[in-house]
C-alpha cells in the first residue's frame, strides 16, 4: 500500500515537472516571436533609412524625438511608430512574391490567380482591380494582400461587376 502512495506522489511530481516544462516552452516561444518582431522592425527601420536616403545626422535627429541615439534602444511600439513615420515620408514596405507567407499559402496564391483572371474579363479590369484592392484590402497591390477573407471579398465584388456588365 505504501509503495502505491509513493508512486502516486512521484507521478504527481512528474506531472508537475511536465507542466512546468510546457509553461517554460510556451514562454520561450512567446519570447522568440517578440524577438523576431523586434528584429524585423529594426530591419525595416534601416531599410527605410537607406531608401529615404537619410544622412546619418538626419537619422539621429529623427531618433532624438524618442530620446534615443540608436534604434536598438527603442521598444517595439516605438519602432512601429518610427516605421509609420518613415512611411509618411514615402517609404513603402516591399513584399517579395516568393516570400514564405505562412499558413494558407496555397489558398492565397490560388485566390490571387483567380482574382487576376476574373478581373481580366472586366472592361478596364486591371485599373478597377487596383482600386478594389486599395478600397477593400487597404493595400497598394494584389500581391501585398495576404488576407484570405479580403481576397475572397475582392473576388466576390469582381464577380458582381461581371454580372452587371
Amino acid at each position: 500500500m505504501q509503495f502505491l502512495g509513493i508512486r502516486r506522489i512521484a507521478m504527481n511530481a512528474d506531472d508537475r515537472n511536465r507542466s512546468a516544462t510546457k509553461r517554460a516552452d510556451k514562454k520561450k516561444s512567446s519570447d522568440n516571436k517578440i524577438h523576431r518582431r523586434r528584429n524585423g522592425l529594426l530591419a525595416l527601420v534601416h531599410i527605410a533609412k537607406k531608401e529615404l536616403a537619410l544622412r546619418d545626422d538626419e537619422y539621429r535627429d529623427v531618433l532624438k524625438y524618442w530620446g534615443v541615439t540608436t534604434s536598438a534602444q527603442m521598444s517595439i511600439p516605438e519602432l512601429e511608430e518610427l516605421v509609420t513615420y518613415f512611411e509618411s515620408l514615402g517609404f513603402k514596405k516591399k513584399v517579395s512574391a516568393d516570400r514564405d507567407l505562412g499558413s494558407g499559402v496555397g489558398q492565397i496564391k490560388a485566390l490571387w490567380e483567380r482574382v487576376r483572371t476574373e478581373a481580366g474579363k472586366l472592361n478596364n479590369g486591371e485599373q478597377r482591380l487596383k482600386g478594389l484592392v486599395k478600397k477593400i484590402a487597404k493595400a497598394d497591390d494584389l500581391m501585398s494582400c495576404r488576407d484570405v477573407k479580403k481576397l475572397k471579398q475582392i473576388l466576390k465584388v469582381v464577380r458582381l461587376l461581371q454580372d452587371r456588365e
